[in-house]
């Protein structure tokens, strides 16, 4: 097909090598994740998740910890100000149960959109903030929350109910990793018997 090909190259021309072979190789995956078949109950469990994300990010509201966490730090965590629970590598935050349940839940490759800025960590990790909606980010960015973070979330009276929706994603995300494992394996077992 010639459209991968073209994005390839249009990511390569607007994007640092680095971020362009991680979007493009993320980009490949979600669109070979959109193409299986769940259950109704995997499904859901996608969709649950997606619905916590973005109760956390209500629950967690405005915050200032954010803003400076990477001072200091080295690279790439230290590349900006502030984000640095954002340098981890794109490919382990993008695992295949996360990008199974973005794709389950309607993520499209064309969402995925990074900033045309130094390449510091994740590929959507720009100087301020992150790129991508809270639906569209892993469940792992949703409710990761440092020390410094959870400090200042008990100071606004926030972290117990911020606790309380974390363990109900980390519930949901167990659920359906559950569920996707038992699905590829009879995939797998189904694909072996008819060789």
């Amino acid at each position: 097909m010639v459209i991968i090909p073209l994005e390839r190259l249009l990511i390569r021309l607007r994007q640092p090598k680095t971020r362009a072979d991680e979007l493009a190789a993320l980009r490949v995956r979600l669109r070979a994740e959109r193409q299986a078949e769940p259950s109704a109950e995997e499904r859901a469990a996608a969709l649950e998740v997606r619905r916590l994300k973005r109760a956390l990010a209500d629950a967690t509201g405005a915050v200032t910890s954010c803003s400076e966490c990477g001072k200091g730090m080295p690279p790439p965590g230290g590349a900006f100000a502030g984000g640095h629970c954002c340098s981890g590598r794109t490919e382990d935050l993008f695992n295949g149960d996360e990008v199974a349940m973005l794709a389950q839940c309607g993520t499209r490759p064309a969402d995925l959109v990074a900033p045309r800025t130094e390449h510091a960590g994740c590929a959507f990790r720009a100087p301020t903030h992150c790129t991508l909606t809270v639906e569209d980010r892993p469940a792992l960015c949703a409710r990761y929350a440092c020390n410094d973070l959870r400090r200042e979330l008990f100071d606004l009276g926030r972290l117990d109910g911020l606790e309380a929706l974390e363990a109900q994603l980390d519930d949901a995300y167990r659920r359906f990793s559950k569920l996707r494992a038992s699905r590829l394996d009879d995939e797998l077992l189904n694909c072996s018997r008819s060789i």
